[in-house]
């Protein structure tokens, strides 16, 4: 793939991995790629890319544990009605925020070898992040970026609204363990809703 015109450099290798280690929806498209049954017979027996995979599959094994335990909280808080137990979700969320940023790290180091195989250096320099994720989610016929991010933000709106809506009805909550309730139900939703729509779209 080449340009037709000569442009300044608008991405990196560099910022494309900071990228995915920092931004959720950057990280969950790269994951998609990377999981993506042609990509992993590839690369899951890579001397440079084998053992990531190893260790983010341990992670991603992690996260739907903590996940369970933290939907199984919320449930007992709703059916004990005490709102106390809400307090118990910070201790599975920091096991995931923790898991997160490990998993971020194997997603940046699998990728970074992909992207250096399959795309020259100078096309990655001249075209933006969401061009290069375009390029390649054509090729492997899997969601865009665009797609992932419209998806994520629909999905929360969604979500926000019938969470205040219902939550205040089911426990009686003062506002603080409302904002922690609803942030709990979002995270989780998140994450499965977005999951399960990425891997519906893979062809």
């Amino acid at each position: 793939m080449t340009t037709d015109f000569n442009q300044t450099d608008v991405s990196s290798m560099s910022s494309i991995l900071s990228s995915i280690e920092n931004d959720r929806q950057v990280y969950s498209w790269f994951l998609l790629l990377i999981k993506h049954p042609r990509v992993l017979q590839k690369h899951s027996l890579n001397e440079k890319t084998k053992n990531e995979y190893k260790r983010l599959n341990s992670g991603l094994m992690a996260e739907t544990v903590s996940y369970n335990v933290l939907a199984l909280i919320m449930v007992t808080a709703c059916l004990l009605k005490e709102p106390w137990a809400l307090l118990l979700g910070i201790l599975p969320l920091l096991a995931l925020f923790s898991l997160f940023k490990k998993n971020k790290k194997c997603v940046a180091a699998i990728s970074e070898v992909f992207l250096t195989e399959y795309i020259r250096p100078d096309d990655l320099k001249k075209q933006t992040l969401f061009q290069t994720c375009e390029y390649v989610s054509k090729e492997y016929t899997i969601p865009s970026l665009v797609d992932i991010i419209a998806h994520q933000d629909f999905t929360a709106r969604k979500v926000l609204l019938a969470t205040f809506l219902f939550i205040p009805f089911v426990l009686p909550l003062k506002t603080w363990q409302i904002l922690l309730a609803t942030l709990i139900v979002i995270f989780i939703t998140l994450t499965i809703l977005n999951t399960n729509f990425i891997l519906r779209r893979i062809k």
